[in-house]
C-alpha cells in the first residue's frame, strides 16, 4: 500500500501491543477493529488491480491463474489432512541416540584426555587449532570457524597431506565431532520436536506450506520444517518412518517422486544431445557422466568415479566452482577445474545454455522459468565481484529448480482433479520438493498407483522421459 498508493498501513501491533502487554482482538474497541479491517479490505481491492496489470505486462497470468490460485486449496486441504505419527518410534530413536550421543562424548574425552564442551565454538577452536595444531580456517567475528563446512574443509585437507603439523588424531575427531552435531540436530529438530507438535484435538501433525517462501517458486514448509529430514541418510529415513497411516490395518502411505528432475529440466533446456540422449537411453545419468569424462566404458565405472560424476551433474546446477569440487571430492582444484572442463567439453549444449543464461541475465536483469516464472536479480550487474558471482550462480539455478518446482505444483493440481472425479478416498498428505505422499486405502493402492504413474510424468512435457 504504501509503495503503491503512498499510504500507510496501521500496524497490527498498535492495536493489540505486543510482549506480556499483549491483548487479543477480541479486546480491541469495536471502532478500532472495524477501521483495521475495512482498511484490509479496502486495500486489497485496491491492490489486486494494480497486481493483475502487473501479472499481465509480464506475461505471468496464465502461471498466477492456473498454476498458484488452484494450488491454494489443495495445500490448504493438505495443511488441513496432516500426518498420523507413531511417537513410540520417536521415542525409541530418542533413547537410542541420546546413548549413542553420551558414547561419542566419553570416547572423545578420552581420546583428548580431557573434558570439553562440544558446543562451544571457543572450546573447539583451542581444541582444533592449538591442541591438534590444524591449520586455520576462515575467520569469523569470534575467531576462526568450526561449522560443519570448516571441518570438513579441514577434512579434506587431511586427506591430501597438505598438513604434516597436524596432531595423528585430528582426522578421528573431526569425524566424531561432524557426527555428534549431526545426530544431535536430528534428534532436537525432528525427534524431540515432533511429538510436541501433535494437535491435540486431530492427533496428527499439520506443517504449515507457503507458496511464496522462496525465490524459485519452490513450496517450503514450516512448524515442522517437513522438507528438511534428511531422507539420503539412514537416520533420517528412520524418522520419516515415524509419518504412519490413521489405520496401518486398512490403509498405507504411497510416496512418488520424480527421479533426477532437475537434470531432466537441465537435458530438456539445454538441448545437449549426450544429456538428453543418456536419459532416452534408460541409463544411470550419474554412471553415463562419469563414463563420458574419464573416458572408460560405463560398465567399468567405480563407486568414487560416480560419485564425482554426481557432484559434477548437480554442481554445474549451482554453478560450482573447482574450489567447490574440491571440498566435496578426493580431487584437488586443479582437477576439480580439469574436470569441469573436460564436462563441458563433452556436453557443450549445456555450457552454451549457461553462458548463454548468464548473458540474458546480465541484459535484462531477471531470468524465467519453463513457465515464465521470474526472479529479479539486481546484483547480475554489480561492480562487487563476490556479489556478481552470487547473481549469475542464482540465475544459472533459478530456471532449473523453478522449472521443477512448476512441474511438481501441475501435477499435483492434475491429481488432485482425478481424485475428486473419481470419487477417491485417497488424501494427499506431503509434499517434499520432488516428491508426494498420499495416505491410502488398500483397496485404492493399485488405482493410485497408475494415476499417479501417469500424471506426474505429463505434467509438462519435457524432451526426455
Amino acid at each position: 500500500a504504501l509503495e503503491c498508493f503512498g499510504e500507510e498501513m496501521t500496524p497490527i501491533k498498535n492495536l493489540i501491543g505486543t510482549g506480556k502487554s499483549q491483548i487479543t482482538m477480541a479486546e480491541v474497541s469495536v471502532e478500532e477493529a472495524a477501521e483495521y479491517a475495512t482498511a484490509d479490505a479496502d486495500f486489497t481491492e485496491r491492490l489486486h488491480d494494480v497486481m493483475k496489470s502487473e501479472l499481465e505486462q509480464k506475461n505471468i497470468s496464465k502461471l498466477f491463474y492456473e498454476v498458484e490460485v488452484p494450488l491454494i486449496p489443495i495445500l490448504v486441504t493438505m495443511q488441513r489432512n496432516g500426518v498420523k505419527l507413531n511417537e513410540n518410534i520417536l521415542e525409541s530413536m530418542s533413547i537410542s541416540i541420546g546413548e549413542q550421543l553420551d558414547q561419542i562424548r566419553s570416547e572423545m574425552f578420552e581420546l583428548i584426555g580431557h573434558e570439553f564442551n562440544l558446543n562451544s565454538p571457543k572450546q573447539l577452536s583451542e581444541l582444533l587449532f592449538t591442541e591438534l595444531n590444524l591449520p586455520p580456517t576462515r575467520k569469523t567475528k569470534s575467531g576462526h570457524s568450526t561449522d560443519a563446512q570448516a571441518l570438513e574443509d579441514l577434512k579434506t585437507i587431511l586427506d591430501k597431506g597438505d598438513s604434516e603439523n597436524a596432531d595423528p588424531r585430528s582426522y578421528e575427531v573431526l569425524n566424531r565431532i561432524l557426527e555428534h552435531r549431526e545426530l544431535a540436530k536430528i534428534k532436537s529438530t525432528y525427534i524431540d520436536a515432533l511429538p510436541s507438535m501433535v494437535n491435540k484435538s486431530t492427533g496428527r501433525v499439520h506443517t504449515s506450506y507457503r507458496q511464496t517462501g522462496t525465490a524459485t517458486g519452490r513450496i517450503s514448509s514450516n512448524d515442522p520444517n517437513v522438507q528438511n529430514i534428511p531422507v539420503r541418510t539412514e537416520l533420517g529415513r528412520k524418522v520419516r518412518e515415524a509419518f504412519v497411516t490413521e489405520n496401518p490395518v486398512e490403509n498405507v502411505l504411497l510416496a512418488a517422486d520424480y527421479s533426477q528432475i532437475e537434470l531432466r529440466v537441465l537435458a530438456h533446456l539445454s538441448k545437449d544431445s549426450g544429456l538428453v540422449n543418456a536419459f532416452h537411453r534408460g541409463e544411470d545419468i550419474h554412471s553415463a557422466t562419469s563414463s563420458t569424462v574419464y573416458g572408460i566404458p560405463i560398465d567399468e565405472v567405480t563407486p568414487d568415479m560416480r560419485r564425482v560424476a554426481k557432484v559434477l551433474n548437480f554442481g554445474v546446477i549451482y554453478g560450482l566452482s573447482p574450489h567447490g569440487i574440491a571440498r566435496q571430492t578426493d580431487l584437488s582444484q586443479k582437477e576439480g577445474k580439469e574436470f569441469i572442463d573436460i564436462y563441458f567439453n563433452k556436453y557443450p549444449g549445456i555450457l552454451n545454455y549457461l553462458e548463454g543464461i548468464k548473458s540474458q541475465c546480465h541484459t535484462s536483469g531477471y531470468i524465467e522459468t519453463l513457465l515464465g516464472r521470474r526472479r529479479y536479480l539486481p546484483e547480475i550487474n554489480s561492480r562487487n565481484f563476490h556479489l556478481r558471482s552470487q547473481a549469475e550462480r542464482a540465475a544459472i539455478n533459478m530456471p532449473i529448480q523453478g522449472t521443477a518446482a512448476d512441474i511438481i505444483k501441475i501435477a499435483m493440481i492434475n491429481i488432485d482433479e482425478q481424485l475428486k472425479v473419481l470419487g477417491m478416498e485417497s488424501k494427499m498428505i506431503l509434499q517434499v520438493h520432488d516428491e508426494l505422499i498420499f495416505e491410502v486405502p488398500r483397496q485404492e493402492l493399485q488405482q493410485l498407483e497408475s494415476l499417479v504413474g501417469e500424471l506426474m510424468p505429463s505434467a509438462v512435457i519435457l524432451d526426455v522421459p
